[in-house]
């Protein structure tokens, strides 16, 4: 995992099923919503359970922590999902 100090972002390898390396770039909700230019309440208000399944941003669950996967195909399709409403 490569981690910089100050920086809220983390790139990390994680094994494939095929057993290849694939980056993943883990963010936090301050870095999403800085990205989206959109506030931190908003992004955390999208992840919630109370949320419709269907307008919750895809997140990945680390025990209490909320990280989203920056290159994931699943985030990038939500946002395009919600620019066609």
């Amino acid at each position: 995992m490569t981690d910089h100090i100050g920086d809220k972002s983390a790139t990390v390898s994680l094994v494939s099923r095929s057993g290849s390396y694939a980056p993943v770039e883990l963010i936090e909700s301050a870095e999403l919503a800085a990205r989206w230019r959109v506030p931190e309440s908003w992004i955390r208000n999208h992840t919630r359970a109370r949320t419709p399944r269907e307008e919750r941003i895809p997140c990945l669950r680390l025990g209490r922590y909320v990280r989203f996967d920056w290159r994931s195909a699943e985030l990038h399709k939500w946002l395009d999902k919600q620019r066609q409403n």
